[in-house]
């Protein structure tokens, strides 16, 4: 009885280390490594002058008011769906706003060389008043541009900082 217990324990301990053994020496034939690599588009003049832009996505801080709008959305605070914007390539343009009010842009151009930022002067309607707007993290990606933009509304003495997504008009 002895016998056949020590020979059972030895045979399970062959056993087990055989099985370690083969498990543990698989190899790899190869690597694969994960390469695909998405980035934004550049911001070119010629892409913020091929279309007006309206706004898709905005959230915001208004002076104290915070402001959320999606188009199509039922929980919008502010209805934007009027709002849009068209760039010159003379750096002008301007803004149609919320209430179908006109403004002027001018000095619009890119502040970097990587075209992540842009600045614009933007004009209350029928005054010389103006903001000095800024769009930074400027980026174009699946036919939108996305950017934080940030100023102090002269016309009514609050600061403004939002995140936006404009689309083609």
């Amino acid at each position: 009885m002895k016998l056949l217990f020590s020979t059972s324990i030895v045979g399970i301990i062959v056993v087990l280390l055989a099985v370690q053994s083969g498990l543990s020496s698989c190899t790899k034939d190869h690597i694969i490594y994960d390469t695909v690599i998405i980035t934004d588009t550049t911001v070119t003049t010629e892409i913020l002058t091929a279309h007006s832009w309206k706004i898709q996505y905005y959230r915001g801080v208004y002076g104290g008011d915070t402001i959320v709008y999606l188009r199509g959305g039922v929980n919008n605070t502010q209805n934007l769906d009027a709002d849009y914007i068209t760039f010159n390539s003379d750096g002008t343009g301007f803004n149609n706003d919320a209430v179908n009010g006109s403004h002027q842009i001018t000095d619009w151009k890119f502040t970097n060389a990587e075209h992540t930022q842009i600045t614009f002067k933007y004009y209350v309607t029928a005054s010389s008043i103006y903001h000095f707007v800024t769009w930074d993290n400027l980026r174009f990606k699946n036919n939108s541009l996305m950017f934080d933009e940030y100023y102090h509304d002269n016309y009514v003495n609050v600061n403004v900082h939002d995140q936006t997504v404009r689309i083609p008009k």
